[in-house]
């Protein structure tokens, strides 16, 4: 064993840590190697107690959620990995709900649904679960899911409780101040408005519609890849269908600079959605840092845009 699992193994036994986990079993990628400790809490306490002592040991933390956006290296990570199970839901008010960050982002549209809410029917269709939707800001088309958040809970990594305000989280296109301050989301409430479940049902059926028509569902993926871009003068005149819009789509430019199909071994830009890489096989994580420097490199001397990624590389 190694260091810092004799540790676990000798302080944290009554959490159940599990040694050289796998997870490849946890990404959408289907990619990664092993945690060297990881962990799968739903309890506040033995969140906090871990966090602590991993603190005062000086023990990496990684977080993950759903693991929908993630690429983990195919060496694995050293220190601990923590998932956050913890899932219940609450309504607080007419219109307020509350839910813990390990529920499915499906889940919570539904019971929004179910409580004659809207707001976040968009959002039935985003991979993952509530923390990570919540740190990265998860979008559908304009519409971020910090536009609908009143409060989040966090625990940080002295195992302390922290609230933060909507105007604190600092939520911008796919940022939060989590990706800064490294806390571990908890809990957000939201604040909804009272919604006609037809109405919702439509607005759901025309999400899904365009999902399945426009992305590559069913296959190991991690979701869009890059960020849209930021227009300019250089873009309008390029594409003049996109001189109305603030940003231009990333897997736009990617299809227009002739990326679609084009493959490192078994990851793939996908045909159907080109800031989409697929992993058609036993596709590794250099595969897919490789494919990414290849896009960003083609992109740039094309249309002299320097794209973004939108996931996050863990190592």
């Amino acid at each position: 064993m190694t260091k810092t699992q004799q540790q676990i193994a000798k302080y944290l036994t009554d959490l159940q840590p599990q040694f050289d986990y796998p997870l490849s079993q946890q990404t959408y990628f289907k990619i990664g190697g092993p945690a060297e400790v990881y962990f799968e809490l739903s309890d506040q306490h033995q969140v906090a107690k871990l966090l602590k002592f991993c603190d005062q040991q000086q023990i990496k933390v990684t977080l993950i959620g759903g693991a929908s956006n993630l690429l983990i290296d195919d060496q694995g990570i050293k220190g601990v990995v923590l998932k956050i199970t913890a899932q219940e839901f609450e309504k607080l008010s007419d219109t307020r709900i509350q839910a813990q960050a390990g529920i499915r982002m499906a889940d919570l549209v539904k019971k929004s649904l179910d409580l004659h809410l809207t707001g976040l029917e968009y959002f039935l269709g985003v991979p993952g679960n509530l923390g990570g939707a919540i740190y990265n800001n998860a979008h559908y088309l304009q519409d971020l899911i910090g536009q609908h958040v009143i409060e989040v809970k966090t625990i940080d990594h002295q195992g302390q409780i922290k609230t933060y305000s909507h105007q604190a989280c600092n939520f911008s296109y796919d940022h939060s101040i989590f990706q800064e301050n490294k806390d571990l989301i908890w809990q957000v409430v939201f604040e909804l408005k009272a919604g006609n479940q037809p109405e919702s049902q439509e607005l759901v059926k025309q999400a899904t519609w365009y999902r399945a028509k426009t992305q590559p569902l069913g296959v190991p993926s991690s979701g869009c890849i890059f960020q849209n871009v930021a227009n300019n003068d250089h873009l309008k005149k390029l594409f003049p269908q996109f001189a109305d819009r603030e940003l231009v789509p990333g897997g736009f430019l990617i299809d227009q600079a002739g990326l679609k199909n084009q493959h490192i071994n078994d990851i793939y830009v996908s045909d159907i959605h080109a800031a989409f890489l697929v992993n058609k096989g036993k596709g590794s994580s250099q595969d897919v840092l490789s494919m990414i420097n290849l896009i960003k490199k083609t992109v740039k001397l094309k249309f002299d845009v320097n794209l973004k990624e939108e996931i996050f590389y863990l190592k």
